[in-house]
């Protein structure tokens, strides 16, 4: 692991960039492991490019964290003159003359159509209307902070940047669009996309940094219209499998590390098994 000049706390303002380029471990290295440790050790060193899903769900986060920003961050996609986007117009000069014009405006992240700025107006809309989602800005919270903290156990640094950290209320706000709101979806999402590992970890790097937290709401999204909202929290026994998950993962990395190898895939020969809903061939009767 790289020598980190820095103490345990909470980093406000450092950007995502600079973040992201800190040696310090973070979930998602962690998550990463899961698929094998090449992969996650690349992951750490290549630029990785967002998806058209995760760019969405960056200015998901933008329109409630930061909605004074949003503008500034997300200006208008180019329409033709005639209005829309025709097909063919985004292949014309004047087209990518105009994007290109406002890409290399400082702070913007990306351009979003009018429909989807109308999205953002309704997510906007229906957090006010949630009961944690309406009181967010009326809490005074450090919007993506950034913690480090020292690992004693496992001799490493480690970081995380919750979404809305409010100190007085002891919580950490995860904001999640989803493809459905609803529990058992979301439930899934979580076993699918690890973010009970996530919240185990970011409720142990934020206590080892100095910065108790007890609450940890995720404030779900969905993606696609009319955008309803719904707020979870993890039962004990969920974020106690995430920390399993998450001690047995980090407890590999620090293997790897030392041994200064990064496993990719495996050598031996499994017998698989189709899920049980495909197997139904002792339910058929055949006539002869």
């Amino acid at each position: 692991m790289p020598i980190i000049d820095q103490s345990a706390g909470i980093i406000e303002g450092m950007s995502m960039d600079a973040y992201k380029a800190n040696p310090a471990i973070s979930a998602s290295d962690l998550k990463n492991m899961q698929r094998s440790p090449a992969f996650a050790h690349m992951r750490r060193k290549a630029h990785s490019v967002s998806t058209a899903a995760q760019e969405w769900g960056t200015a998901i986060h933008t329109a409630i964290l930061e909605p004074h920003t949003l503008g500034d961050r997300y200006p208008v996609d180019p329409e033709s003159p005639k209005g829309g986007y025709p097909a063919g117009w985004r292949n014309t000069k004047e087209y990518k003359s105009e994007k290109f014009a406002l890409l290399d405006r400082p702070g913007v992240v990306g351009l979003l159509t009018p429909d989807q700025h109308e999205s953002l107006g309704w997510i906007q809309k229906r957090v006010a209307e949630n009961k944690i989602g309406a009181s967010l800005h009326d809490l005074t919270g450090i919007r993506e902070g950034s913690f480090f903290a020292w690992d004693d156990e496992f001799d490493l640094w480690r970081k995380c940047r919750p979404d809305w950290y409010i100190e007085h209320a002891y919580m950490a706000v995860d904001v999640k669009s989803a493809a459905d709101h609803r529990e058992r979806p979301f439930a899934r999402a979580c076993i699918n996309f690890g973010y009970h590992v996530t919240a185990a970890w970011y409720l142990d790097t934020m206590s080892m940094s100095g910065h108790s937290v007890d609450h940890y709401p995720f404030l779900v999204i969905n993606s696609d219209a009319p955008h309803e909202v719904a707020t979870y929290t993890l039962d004990e026994d969920s974020i106690e499998q995430g920390r399993f998950e998450y001690r047995k993962l980090l407890a590999e990395w620090k293997d790897c590390e030392q041994l200064g190898k990064w496993p990719a895939g495996s050598s031996e020969i499994k017998e698989l098994r189709l899920p049980e809903y495909a197997i139904n061939y002792h339910q058929e009767r055949y006539d002869v």
